[in-house]
């Protein structure tokens, strides 16, 4: 957002200067530029790809499961939330780092944690949601960095979009208009703290493997061995590319490079889509982009088996 003009979603961001966004649907020049984005899509300055990671997490609505008050979250090994919404219990769970899901199963997991803990009850509505993790766990909310004072940030919710968004709300309207928050330096992006370079060299590594995968790894998988409904990563005459076999049969062809950072996109089985292991961003079979902080999608080639 700059000056109160919304970016809107199909409008790509092509540039960001220190007073002007240029857009392909035309430029915006503005004193002070809010970037309240799921994941920060400018790689400089701030480095926001290198201190945080995104997660998801899946949801099955319950009927004839009863009624609980108020929120559950477990802590543990097995993690999992309950919450009413009308007559549907939400039962969530099987979190995993985006692009690490290559086994699938996570709704059918869910679905026997549901059967075990409510019998009797069915799943009227499933889904999955992606969230997005700062490496101490707290939001980056405040300045975008230091040698861009009129660019503010608010970013890196994890679950807690609605309240940490009412908390960014107020601190950026404090900021701009240069009035003292008691809570700015909790939620300030140039916070550090020891306790985040554990979490930095561990989302590094995770990245570090993410891009050497494309050079390093040799597919097992085949076209020929797919099956329906089935994606995987194989090696054709082109080279390493992304494979999708419909159920009547026919190929969806992907590049498998990120268009991101170049990191290898990994086949997520509950959702049908191709997601990056390294920061997020999620492409469907046709190659359109799902998440961010890609700015584009990938190429798809279709061919008839």
């Amino acid at each position: 957002m700059a000056n109160g003009l919304q970016i809107y979603e199909d409008t790509v961001v092509t540039e960001v200067e220190d007073h002007l966004i240029r857009t392909s649907g035309g430029n915006v020049l503005a004193a002070q530029i809010v970037f309240a984005v799921h994941y920060p899509f400018l790689k400089f300055p701030g480095m926001y790809f290198a201190r945080m990671h995104q997660e998801r997490s899946y949801v099955l609505a319950l009927e004839g499961a009863g009624k609980i008050h108020g929120m559950y979250i477990g802590d543990g090994e097995e993690k999992f939330s309950f919450r009413q919404y009308g007559d549907w219990l939400l039962l969530g769970g099987e979190g995993h780092r985006t692009g690490e899901n290559r086994e699938g199963g996570c709704y059918m997991r869910l679905k026997e944690t549901a059967a075990k803990l409510y019998p009797g009850s069915h799943v009227a509505a499933a889904w999955s949601a992606q969230d997005c993790i700062t490496s101490d766990g707290i939001p980056f909310i405040g300045i975008y960095t230091s040698d861009r004072p009129n660019w503010y940030v608010a970013t890196g919710f994890q679950k807690w979009g609605m309240s940490s968004s009412m908390v960014s709300a107020l601190i950026l309207k404090d900021l701009i208009c240069n009035r003292e928050n008691p809570f700015a330096d909790v939620f300030s992006p140039s916070r550090f703290s020891a306790e985040e370079i554990p979490h930095i060299v561990k989302d590094g590594k995770k990245a570090v493997a993410g891009l050497t995968r494309r050079f390093f790894q040799i597919p097992d998988e085949t076209i020929s061995s797919l099956e329906r409904g089935q994606g995987a990563v194989v090696t054709t005459s082109e080279g390493k590319v992304g494979v999708y076999k419909t159920e009547e049969g026919e190929i969806r062809q992907v590049d498998i490079i990120c268009p991101h950072m170049g990191c290898q996109l990994s086949w997520n089985p509950d959702e049908q889509s191709w997601d990056c292991p390294c920061h997020g961003s999620r492409f469907d079979v046709e190659g359109n982009l799902l998440d961010d902080p890609a700015q584009e999608g990938i190429q798809c080639s279709g061919i008839q088996e």
